[in-house]
């Protein structure tokens, strides 16, 4: 029978020495290829209350925000305390904000990687005789590669969790004080990471009354649950709320017990499990052995009924990842109950595990699922990182009793035990780089669209309305978040929206003045995705589309729409008009060889004068057109487009006229480009000057697709 260190592991030790180089080596250098990726999906949040939290330490979140589209006037009632905020504030006053300095951020949080490994093998040595291979299977989790490289609160929160759990196991068995001391930091660091840390206590507690001696347990215990109800005291008396009530007020609005999101976030767990912890062949081979062989038929059958149910309009290879993740992640889930079953009745289990060290492992697996099913709002991988390190436990425990039966056998399996350990950490730190390198892959789009725009933008105001790393860079490029107010988007300003980065509702009378300018669409060089509703991904979230934990895809994974205000619309109230009819211009819409572009609709002998000009050189492109009503086939009838551009003293300083004859010229029955270079308002422009005359007196003319452009 093997058994775990009987005594604490001590850093003055040679193999525990070798242990932890080992693993800092192995966690730095999986972090390397990724140390300038640039900030992602949540980040730009957290940065940004960093930024607040500079000056008012006490308050990071205490700013007014919009989110998603949504002017709040705090965000006090975010879903993660401040902790994450105060270190990325602390980095700041070091690395700065200045574009490149993403390295900067992502060196200062290895410490969180580093933290969960070096805690888990100190963990790993009650429950296991080599703790090091629990540490390295962390190390080389898919989902945990991907995760550590945002700032996002999940890997810290995971680090914290382990460094208190390690701290406070050890400090039972050895009644150590400075132990308690130190769980009772990090216990009180994890709930101020990340609100469902508090989940740990009662973990904690479990162990604590099952085999604890010391009072100083439970003080150690006690001591987060203060300094979280302090925190929330601190916030009531500031914001005049309590804090999470706008949290589960937000969670319930979002229905997360309805029987089809229980079902989506269920299916989703298993699958992230079956795909993102250990490679699947190793896991179904290791974990499926013997009885639970049968288990694994049963999930499989159960998988392939359930993605008729869930997936039905999915292609084929697309189901086969659902089936095989839901099949793996059952399998877990079997595994920890089984465990949990023989530490309810009292026996040791299989593996040689105590009740009590059973029960513990499948208290905290369990305790983890349960929250993420029964109370989060979507599936996501991220959410179930906390799970992984007693799972990671268990399957060593397995590989050293399969170590163990193989010395009874006559000749040697075809996979041991040592080709199966080796062989899951390899190919489980393969898969695991390529999903992270997919993810960067992600995360490069968006300076690359901020790059992109800015080529585009000309003079004048640009807005962005999207979230994620597509609103960082933007602000980093100098543009502004579209206001709530419309009436603050003046014409000619760019409006940018994504696809994919959580777009939000524009209002719908500045949404009716917009033109198109550019499409820019963005293939990452994998065909990997993490996060694709077109494809079905859904690492990140199950509420953004899709229901897999990855996908693959040779599309476009990001479109950015740019659109500028229509100038010549927004701006006709204020323009002085000239018309021999009794109404004046409109904005509408003229239908042309099937194309009906948003223009300035004008009756004959109209003109119009805008008291505008640029802040520097623009080239100004519209088309013109005549409606069909105004000619008859082989009618001479001429129609004239002019534009002009002038200074305070009338001069013209630029100029463009257009003579259409659609009753004779077939091509002037389509909409005619006019392209004209304006001056800056510097160079003396003041104004701008359309005018459409009629030969024939009748029919309408429409100054349609007017849009500004940066000379190349």
């Amino acid at each position: 029978m093997m058994l775990p260190f009987t005594r604490i592991p001590r850093l003055a030790a040679y193999e525990v020495q070798r242990d932890l180089a080992i693993l800092v080596v192995l966690v730095a250098a999986c972090a390397g290829p990724f140390l300038g990726q640039p900030f992602h999906l949540d980040d730009a949040f957290y940065l940004d209350m960093a930024r607040n939290a500079r000056a008012k330490p006490l308050y990071p979140n205490d700013t007014p925000y919009v989110f998603e589209g949504r002017r709040l006037a705090d965000m006090g009632s975010h879903s993660h305390p401040p902790m994450q905020t105060w270190f990325l504030a602390t980095v700041s006053l070091v690395a700065g904000e200045e574009p490149g300095r993403e390295w900067v951020y992502h060196v200062a949080a290895l410490i969180y990687p580093l933290l969960a490994v070096v805690a888990l093998h100190f963990l790993a040595a009650r429950f296991v005789e080599r703790p090091i291979w629990a540490a390295l299977g962390l190390a080389a989790a898919p989902l945990f590669l991907v995760t550590q490289h945002t700032l996002m609160a999940d890997v810290p929160t995971v680090a914290f969790w382990l460094g208190a759990v390690s701290s406070f196991i050890w400090a039972v068995e050895s009644s150590r004080r400075s132990l308690y001391g130190l769980a009772a930091l990090l216990l009180a660091l994890a709930v101020l990471t990340s609100y469902q840390a508090v989940a740990v206590i009662p973990l904690l507690g479990f162990y604590q009354w099952r085999r604890g001696r010391a009072r100083a347990g439970w003080i150690a215990l006690a001591a987060p649950l203060a300094v979280v109800a302090a925190w929330f005291a601190l916030g009531f008396l500031h914001y005049h709320r309590f804090l999470l009530a706008d949290t589960l007020g937000y969670v319930w609005s979002r229905q997360p017990g309805t029987w089809g999101n229980l079902a989506v976030k269920l299916s989703a767990v298993l699958q992230y499990q079956g795909w993102l912890v250990v490679f699947p062949p190793f896991l179904l081979h290791v974990v499926g052995r013997g009885g639970r062989g049968r288990v694994l038929a049963l999930a499989l059958v159960a998988s392939v009924y359930l993605s008729a149910g869930l997936i039905p309009g999915y292609p084929l290879g697309q189901k086969a990842v659902f089936v095989v993740g839901i099949a793996g992640g059952t399998l877990v889930a079997a595994a920890m109950a089984a465990l949990g079953a023989a530490a309810l009745r009292g026996r040791s289990a299989a593996l040689g595990f105590a009740p009590l060290e059973a029960g513990f492992l499948a208290l905290w697996y369990f305790g983890v699922l349960a929250y993420s099913v029964l109370f989060l709002t979507e599936g996501s991988a991220r959410y179930i990182l906390p799970l992984v390190p007693p799972f990671v436990i268990y399957f060593v425990r397995r590989l050293e009793v399969m170590e163990v039966a193989e010395y009874r056998l006559e000749s040697p399996a075809v996979i041991g035990s040592g080709m199966a350990a080796s062989g899951a950490l390899v190919l489980s730190l393969f898969w695991g780089l390529a999903l992270a390198h997919a993810d960067a892959e992600f995360a490069r789009i968006y300076p690359r669209a901020a790059r992109d725009v800015a080529r585009l933008r000309p003079s004048g105001d640009a807005f962005f309305a999207g979230e994620w790393g597509f609103r960082h860079y933007l602000r980093e490029a100098g543009l502004r978040q579209l206001p709530v107010d419309e009436g603050e988007v003046k014409g000619g300003s760019l409006v940018v929206t994504p696809a994919l980065a959580l777009p939000y509702e524009i209002p719908r009378g500045l949404k009716s003045m917009l033109v198109p300018l550019e499409t820019l669409g963005y293939e990452p060089a994998t065909p990997l995705r993490l996060q694709d509703a077109r494809s079905h991904a859904a690492f990140y979230s199950t509420g953004w589309g899709g229901r897999l934990p990855f996908s693959f895809s040779t599309k476009l994974l990001e479109t950015i729409e740019v659109r500028q205000v229509n100038l010549l619309v927004e701006q006709l109230p204020w323009a002085a008009v000239e018309s021999a009819a009794e109404h004046g211009p409109w904005p509408g819409y003229l239908a042309l060889h099937e194309r009906s572009p948003l223009g300035l609709v004008a009756r004959p002998d109209t003109r119009v004068v805008y008291r505008w000009s640029p802040e520097a050189r623009v080239i100004f492109e519209m088309a013109c057109g005549v409606s069909p009503d105004a000619y008859a086939p082989g009618e001479d009838t001429e129609f004239e487009f002019e534009v002009r551009q002038c200074n305070a003293a009338g001069a013209v300083l630029a100029g463009s006229s257009l003579s259409l004859r659609p009753g004779t010229r077939e091509r002037d029955r389509d909409w005619q480009p006019v392209v004209l270079e304006l001056h800056s308002a510097r160079e003396g422009a003041e104004t701008l000057e359309l005018r459409y005359v009629s030969g024939g007196g009748r029919g309408i003319g429409v100054f349609a697709s007017s849009v500004l452009r940066k000379p190349k």
